[in-house]
């Protein structure tokens, strides 16, 4: 074989020949292994390792060259040029060796084959530059041979800068480099001839330059091994601290981890998935098979074999999931686990990780049991209720809505504090789930209103109704007091609606009439009364500029006195002229305005036009004006009465005010210091309708009445009713034992007149005397 080689290269010396290749070889390694290191170093280090690709691989180049060169001729004693012999090796390290170095920081395909194929030129030059340097011969060279070498040299070493980045880069790289150098020595010395110019010598000088090349390659070796034993070190160290890196991030995240290589195996996972899962130390490891994984899981958890079977196809899915996608396993124990898979960028594997969003969906729950949750009585609340009143809607599902409205709870709040008022809004709301039991749903719309839906018939929605009403009666005990209150119930059926929002309209009509009716009652919505309650919604709207546009006028009917045989002052009565309706009762505008609040301001206008009409009566007639419960518990009527005394000049002993037994009982503390400043004001009082309401012989005791006006109820039925005559005796016998004169109402005949007259009342008013007219009218027939 190596006579074959020599006679290939022209030589005698195939041991030069191995020496050189084996050199070129060594350098070609060291070269490709510090380009490949150069991407893991620091910026300071990288400096330093392209001088050390350019010094490694020019002298490579130069190195080979002349141990060739020594073999090449070995019946000559060649000699050396000194200078020249240098300037080769700067050659080398320049031509060769920085255009390997630059490739390495020029990725791109172009320069890497351009720097490469400058590379292998500069082979080439170091080759001529080497073949000058050679004394002692005439050295005769081809040019198609040289210009030959010169293209190989070219072409291998670019092929060797463009495959460095490839997977086979570690052999094929330094092969090229090997195959650039040797086919331009080897292919320029096919075309060289050497003649030998002096006699034959000793081979000593010789033996002394294969001794100084072979020096150069053990150093090139030496210095290369001690580069690439650094490169090693530097990299073992780069690598233990990136592992201690990536521990120490796997065992501090908060998700549990592990990667499936694509033997199905488990290839990385980290301490939360161990903790997530009760495993402990050796129950998992490296390279352990995802079936024995499961069987791991398995026994840790103790699923079932259902469960394990379950988990089983959630991991192959797992798997298979699109990068970004995420899915959501119920864990044994209840716990909801997000799991997020990704696949690695070489495509080596599967890495999934596990989120333990037990909480979240916990705390998600509980955000959504507040939207439909009252958090005061923790019932259900409006929401709640139409969101089930509209799922059972949808399929016709017959259901009775049971609106509760706490009568009484406003004056509970002012009286006792609002945590009282709170404490029996719960107790209020749990009676009331007792008592309509689990067939129903029992929610606080708001405020003191509450509402329960009854499935079932009619006879069973008023049963609720009625055991709720008696529930809610009975006395409430906070802070050892005892508190009474009661409700009214407004009744409504699904049957006949046309949607959720039609149910909660009708049954808010119900309630409203139960309310209006005096509450502590229970009203079932009938047909008519949504209209019903649009026509009085109408008339409220039209009651609100009656007075601007002068539709309200008062009426005067007189008072006679039987002492004085005259008429000795007038009641002010209301009135309305609708401009379409017509006239309208003050029975129904009056209590319309008492709730709509119309009343004050048609209150005040009413003791303003009375007291400037009495400012113009004879004689110290007196107004009598009619006070509603509504007024008298407002602190604007004492406002009123003087700024109407004021206005009109009349005295006020002029003025009287009727109040009605119903506005009594109210609030007795508040009545008694309205009381006291009518008196102060000097306007006289007057009970009206004494008899009918809420009747008490205290009334007379506490409050000093200037009058008391008996119904003409008791006027009208004491002739032909002895109990009624007696009733009426006693009256008049009351007041003139308490120094207070005594009115009847309703006198219409001349016997009533003269019955009353017997009975020993004081004063009359009725038809007899005089109708209500807008004028007054002269009691002529009285006096004639």
């Amino acid at each position: 074989m190596f006579e074959t080689l020599s006679l290939l290269i022209g030589t005698h010396a195939p041991w030069f020949v191995v020496a050189a290749v084996f050199i070129c070889l060594i350098g070609a390694c060291l070269v490709s292994d510090l380009k490949h290191s150069y991407s893991h170093l620091g910026r300071p280090y990288r400096y330093l390792w392209l001088i050390g690709i350019a010094l490694t691989a020019g002298l490579s180049v130069w190195t080979t060259h002349f141990i060739a060169i020594l073999g090449y001729r070995p019946d000559f004693v060649l000699g050396f040029d000194g200078p020249i012999t240098l300037m080769s090796a700067v050659v080398a390290i320049t031509a060769v060796g920085i255009p390997l170095a630059l490739s390495v920081i020029r990725p791109g395909l172009i320069w890497r084959a351009g720097l490469g194929a400058i590379g292998g030129f500069g082979i080439g030059a170091m080759h001529q530059t080497g073949m000058l340097a050679i004394t002692g011969c005439v050295v005769r060279t081809s040019a198609g041979t040289n210009i030959f070498a010169l293209l190989m040299g070219a072409f291998f070493l670019s092929l060797s800068c463009l495959v460095q980045r490839t997977k086979l880069s570690k052999i094929l790289s330094p092969l090229c480099f090997a195959l650039a150098v040797s086919s331009t020595h080897f292919g320029a010395l096919l075309g060289t001839y050497m003649f030998h110019t002096h006699a034959f010598a000793s081979g000593a000088d010789e033996h002394l330059l294969l001794t100084v090349f072979t020096g150069a390659g053990a150093a090139i070796l030496f210095l290369g091994a001690i580069a690439v034993m650094a490169m090693a070190r530097n990299l073992e160290s780069k690598q233990k601290a990136h592992s201690i890196a990536l521990s120490t991030a796997l065992d501090n995240m908060s998700n549990g981890l592990i990667m499936i290589d694509r033997r199905n195996c488990l290839a990385l996972f980290n301490k939360r998935f161990m903790e997530m899962n009760r495993l402990g130390r050796g129950d998992i490891w490296i390279g352990m098979s995802v079936d024995r994984l499961l069987d791991a899981l398995h026994r840790s958890a103790r699923w079932s074999p259902e469960h394990r079977q379950k988990a089983e196809q959630s991991l192959q899915r797992w798997l298979t999931l699109a990068d970004g996608d995420t899915d959501e396993f119920i864990a044994g124990d209840g716990r909801v686990i997000e799991v997020n898979s990704r696949t690695t960028e070489v495509r080596s594997g599967v890495v999934v990780t596990f989120d333990d969003i037990s909480r979240e969906r916990e705390a998600q729950k509980r955000i959504a049991d507040l939207v439909y949750i009252d958090p005061l009585t923790k019932l259900g609340n409006r929401r709640a209720l139409q969101r089930q009143m509209q799922e059972d809607f949808d399929p016709k599902k017959r259901f009775k809505l049971v609106l509760i409205d706490l009568d009484g709870f406003k004056s509970v709040n002012d009286t006792y504090g609002h945590h009282v008022g709170d404490q029996i809004l719960f107790e209020a709301g749990q009676r009331i789930v007792v008592t309509s039991g689990v067939n129903g749903l029992v929610a606080r719309l708001g405020g003191d209103e509450l509402a329960v839906l009854v499935y079932g018939d009619f006879d069973q929605s008023m049963d609720v109704a009625t055991r709720i009403l008696a529930a809610v009666n009975d006395p409430f005990v906070v802070d050892n007091q005892m508190i009474s209150i009661g409700c009214s119930i407004g009744i409504c059926c699904s049957d006949d609606t046309i949607d959720v929002q039609h149910v909660m309209q009708q049954a808010d009509i119900a309630l409203y009439e139960a309310k209006r009716s005096g509450g502590a009652k229970i009203c079932i919505y009938k047909p008519g009364m949504l209209e019903a309650v649009a026509e009085r919604q109408r008339l409220s709207d039209d009651m609100r500029q009656a007075i601007d546009r002068g539709q309200l006028h008062l009426v005067y009917q007189p008072v006679y006195a039987f002492s004085r045989d005259c008429i000795i002052g007038y009641e002010a009565l209301l009135r309305w002229q609708h401009p379409e309706k017509g006239p309208i009762s003050p029975d129904i505008f009056i209590p319309l305005a008492e709730e709509n609040g119309q009343i004050f301001e048609m209150g005040k206008w009413v003791l303003e036009e009375a007291c400037r009409e009495a400012a113009s009566w004879p004689n110290d007639r007196y107004v009598a004006v009619n006070v509603s419960a509504t007024q008298l518990r407002s602190p604007l009527l004492l406002a009123h009465l003087t700024g109407a005394l004021a206005k009109s000049g009349l005295l006020p002993h002029r003025l009287e005010i009727e109040l009605t037994e119903t506005a009594m009982v109210t609030d007795r503390k508040m009545i008694c210091g309205i009381f006291h400043s009518l008196r102060q004001l000097g306007i006289t009082v007057a009970l009206d309708d004494f008899g009918t309401g809420y009747s008490s012989l205290a009334h007379l005791k506490d409050f000093s009445f200037d009058r008391i006006k008996i119904d003409r109820s008791f006027v009208a039925s004491a002739e032909a009713d002895p109990q009624a005559l007696a009733v009426l005796r006693a009256i008049a016998q009351i007041g003139k034992e308490l120094k207070i004169s005594i009115l009847s109402e309703g006198v219409e005949t001349d016997s009533q007149l003269a019955l009353v007259r017997a009975v020993g009342c004081d004063t009359v008013q009725g038809y007899l005397i005089g109708r209500p007219d807008r004028l007054v009218a002269e009691e002529k027939r009285l006096t004639a």
